[in-house]
């Protein structure tokens, strides 16, 4: 699948250190993301917000309003997280929607026998990617399923936002 022309500006933050992290979890699926027990860990706090503050400095050089600034997050709790922690840095007002949640954004998924295992199983999903990435572990998504998903929310986005 093509990318699709875009006429806005992206900026793109992963999410900040969360508990899976700091506990050498893979928390992959929907129903484990979306727990508050996977969300930021105090690190991620503060690295959430030192992003933002990066963020605002970025924008404020190319002369863009924050009422332009739109976040789109994933469900998993340690983006929305983010997003809110950032959202909370730049003073966006609450009563325009700045989060949107989108679950095109979630997490890739590796499959239920990688589910809160060890992250050490990350060796074996990027040993796959680099063979084919057209492939995926046993009932999880191929890094080319995670890319076509992403593509195809794009133009949402870009419908959804102007400038």
């Amino acid at each position: 699948m093509a990318l699709p022309v875009l006429k806005n500006r992206y900026w793109v933050l992963r999410h900040g250190r969360s508990t899976p992290n700091e506990k050498g979890l893979i928390v992959a699926h929907l129903s484990n993301g979306v727990l508050p027990q996977y969300g930021l860990s105090p690190t991620g706090f503060v690295q959430a917000k030192t992003a933002a503050e990066l963020f605002l400095t970025e924008i404020e050089a190319e002369g863009i309003s924050l009422q332009n600034v739109r976040i789109y997050s994933s469900p998993f709790s340690r983006t929305r997280d983010t997003a809110v922690t950032v959202a909370e840095e730049l003073h966006l007002k609450p009563d325009v929607p700045y989060v949107q949640i989108l679950e095109e954004l979630r997490e890739r998924y590796f499959g239920p026998a990688l589910e809160l295992e060890s992250h050490d199983h990350y060796r074996e999903i990027w040993a796959l990617d680099e063979n084919d990435p057209f492939t995926g572990p046993d009932g999880g998504e191929s890094a080319a399923d995670v890319a076509n998903r992403v593509i195809k929310v794009l133009p949402v986005i870009e419908a959804d936002c102007e400038g």
